[in-house]
C-alpha cells in the first residue's frame, strides 16, 4: 500500500445563505431562530499515482438554539464536470451524498481540486444554509528543487519538494515516484524545470495548430535527454524525438552542452550547434551563420534575440526570435509534432553580426585570450545580456554587456571587474535575474556567493557554506529569473513573483554529500535579513549525493 501524506487546515467560514419565511400578523410578535456556523476543514492531498485516496471531511457545526443536530439534514454537492472549485452556483453543483461526514475519493492522476458545496437544513424550521469547501490536490514536486546528481557516472535524478517552512527530501525521485531507476543513459549535464514551456502568446493565437504552454523539464546527460512532465515525470519527448538529425542518420548523441533560456534552447552535439525556439514543440534545428556551422561555445537571449558566441572566430553573432508570422509561413515544428513529418534542417536559426558604428565595444573581435564561459539574462524586463569572460586562469572579469532598449547601441558597454583572489574562474557559475533593474550579476566559487557590481566594478561576498570550508557550489539558479518585481504589484501578482525573482538556489558538494540553499535576496541584491531568509534543505536519512545541476519546479 502506497503511503500519501494527507494535511487538513481549519479555517472559519460562514454561510453563504439564510433563509427563513414567516408569516407577517401585524402584531410583531417576534420569534428566536436557530442561526448556524459551519466550519469545513480544508482538505490538501497529494495527487495519487498508483492508488485512489479517500479523505474523510467532517464540517464543525455551531448552533446558537439547538443542543444537539438530531434536526439536521445533510446533504452534500460536487462540482460537475468542467465547473472550478469555489463556484458559488447552485447549478454547478450535483448531489453527490449525504450525512454529516463526507467521504471523497480522489483518482489517480487527478490533478484538479474537487469542489464541494454543503447544504444544511434545519427540519424543524425549514431553513436551510450553504458552505462551499474543496478537496486542494497538491501536485507532487510542485514546488521543488529538481536535484540532478552523478553516481558512477550515471545520472541520479533527486527533489526537495515543499517550502522552509516544511519540505520533504527524495534522493532518487524516480524510484520514490515511479519505483523506477533513471531513465537516461551516460554521464549527466544539466537539469531544467520550466513553468511555461511555450509560447503564450502563440498558444492564443494559434492553438489550432497545436501551439500551448505546458510546465516541462528537460534532463539532459552526454548521450541522452528527455523531456517530461515535472508533476508525472512522464516523458513527453525523449531523445529521438528531439535531436532529429542524429537520431535519423542512426549515431549516438554526444550532447556537449545544453541550455533553456526565455526563447529557446540549445543543444550542442558534436560540436554542431541546434537551437529549438520556446514554442512547446522542442524541434532543434541548426544554427548557422550562412552556409558555415560556427563553433558555439556559450548562448543566452534577452529582448534582442538569441545571442551565441563563436569560439573559433572569436565573435559575438545574434539571431532574430521566431514571431507570429514566421510561424505562420513556416509551420515546420508543428508539421513534424502534429503530422509526423520527418525531421529536416528546414528552418534552421540564421545568425548575423551585430557590427554597428554605435557600439561600444566590436563583437565581431573579442580577444583570443579571454574565454567566455557563460551569458546570463537581467534587468529590465530581461532586454539586458552580459557575456561574461576572463583570461585562463586570471583573476578578472570581463563583462560585454548587449541591449535590446533602443536609446542604448547594441554593445552597450564593457566592464572589467578585479576578483578576489580566492576566485576560481574555471570553476565559477554565474546567474542573473530581471528582478534587478540595476547591474548585477551574481557569481560562485568555491564555498561562497557574491554579487557583482559593475557599476562600481566590485564583487562583494554575499554567503559562505561555513559548514565545511572545502565544499564547492556546482550550480546556482534564481527559482524563476523572469519574475519581475514592479511598485505597486498585488499580492497575487506581485509579492509572489517578487519572491521567485529574487530567491537563489545554491546546489553545494560537500565532503560526503550535497545540499541545496536557499537565499531570499533583498531589492539591492543582499541576503535578506528576515526568518526563513536562508534555507538549508537537507535530510539526514535521505541524503543527497554529488549535485551536478538544480533547477525549480512551480506550477
Amino acid at each position: 500500500m502506497r503511503k500519501y501524506i494527507i494535511c487538513i487546515v481549519s479555517f472559519i467560514g460562514t454561510a453563504l445563505l439564510q433563509a427563513g419565511c414567516y408569516d407577517d400578523k401585524g402584531d410583531y410578535d417576534y420569534h428566536d431562530v436557530n442561526t448556524m456556523d459551519i466550519v469545513i476543514p480544508e482538505t490538501k492531498v497529494r495527487m495519487p499515482k498508483e492508488e485512489a485516496v479517500e479523505v474523510s471531511i467532517i464540517p464543525e457545526i455551531s448552533q446558537t438554539l439547538e443542543q444537539n443536530e438530531e434536526n439536521l439534514v445533510f446533504q452534500w454537492k460536487k462540482t460537475i464536470e468542467g465547473k472550478k472549485a469555489g463556484s458559488d452556483r447552485l447549478s454547478d453543483y450535483k448531489d453527490y451524498s449525504v450525512g454529516k461526514e463526507c467521504k471523497v475519493t480522489v483518482e489517480p492522476y487527478e490533478s484538479e481540486n474537487i469542489g464541494l458545496m454543503l447544504v444544511i437544513t434545519d427540519k424543524k424550521s425549514g431553513t436551510t444554509w450553504y458552505q462551499i469547501g474543496e478537496v486542494a490536490i497538491i501536485r507532487p514536486l510542485n514546488p521543488c528543487w529538481f536535484v540532478l546528481q552523478e553516481k558512477e557516472g550515471k545520472g541520479v535524478l533527486g527533489a526537495i519538494e515543499g517550502t522552509p517552512e516544511g519540505y520533504y527530501v527524495y534522493p532518487d525521485v524516480f524510484k520514490s515516484e515511479l519505483n523506477q531507476s533513471f531513465p537516461l543513459e551516460g554521464k549527466p549535464l544539466a537539469v531544467s524545470a520550466r513553468k511555461n514551456y511555450g509560447d503564450s502568446y502563440l498558444s492564443s493565437m494559434l492553438g489550432f495548430f497545436g501551439f500551448k504552454v505546458s510546465p516541462a523539464l528537460m534532463v539532459v546527460t552526454d548521450q541522452d535527454l528527455a523531456l517530461l512532465t515535472p508533476s508525472t515525470l512522464i516523458t513527453r519527448y525523449p531523445s529521438n524525438k528531439i535531436l532529429f538529425e542524429p537520431a535519423g542518420k542512426g549515431e549516438p548523441l554526444n550532447i556537449e552542452f545544453y541550455k533553456m533560456s526565455a526563447h529557446g534552447e540549445l543543444f550542442v552535439n558534436s560540436g554542431k550547434a541546434y537551437c529549438a525556439p520556446m514554442d512547446g514543440f522542442c524541434v532543434p534545428f541548426s544554427v548557422k551563420k550562412e552556409s558555415e556551422f560556427p563553433a558555439i561555445s556559450a548562448y543566452g537571449s534577452y529582448g534582442g534575440g538569441f545571442l551565441f558566441f563563436d569560439s573559433e572566430n572569436h565573435r559575438f553573432l545574434s539571431a532574430s526570435i521566431p514571431g507570429y508570422y514566421d510561424y505562420m509561413m513556416n509551420r515546420a515544428t508543428q508539421e513534424i509534432r502534429n503530422y509526423g513529418t520527418k525531421w529536416s534542417d528546414q528552418k534552421p536559426v540564421s545568425t548575423y553580426s551585430m557590427s554597428d558604428e554605435s557600439n561600444l565595444f566590436d563583437p565581431d573581435v573579442i580577444d583570443p585570450s579571454l574565454e567566455v564561459h557563460d551569458i546570463v539574462t537581467g534587468g529590465n524586463w530581461g532586454n539586458f545580456a552580459y557575456a561574461i569572460a576572463s583570461p585562463r586562469n586570471g583573476k578578472e572579469l570581463t563583462v560585454f554587456k548587449f541591449s535590446a532598449q533602443d536609446e542604448d547601441p547594441i554593445c552597450a558597454a564593457r566592464y572589467t571587474i578585479a576578483l578576489p583572489s580566492e576566485v576560481n574562474v574555471e570553476t565559477a557559475k554565474f546567474a542573473a535575474s530581471y528582478a534587478y533593474t540595476a547591474n548585477l550579476i551574481f557569481m560562485t566559487s568555491g564555498n561562497k556567493l557574491y554579487r557583482i557590481d559593475l557599476d562600481r566594478g566590485r564583487a562583494i561576498e554575499l554567503y559562505t557554506y561555513e559548514i565545511d570550508p572545502s565544499a564547492q557550489i556546482a550550480s546556482l539558479k534564481f527559482k524563476d529569473p523572469e519574475s519581475v518585481r514592479e511598485e505597486g504589484d498585488d499580492e497575487e501578482t506581485g509579492e509572489y513573483k517578487e519572491k521567485l525573482g529574487m530567491s537563489l538556489g545554491l546546489g553545494i558538494n560537500t565532503a560526503d554529500k550535497g545540499v541545496v540553499v536557499e537565499l531570499q535576496l533583498t531589492v539591492a541584491g543582499d541576503v535578506a535579513r528576515e526568518e526563513n531568509s536562508i534555507c538549508v534543505y537537507e535530510d539526514p536519512d535521505q541524503p543527497i549525493g554529488k549535485i551536478v545541476d538544480i533547477s525549480y519546479n512551480y506550477e
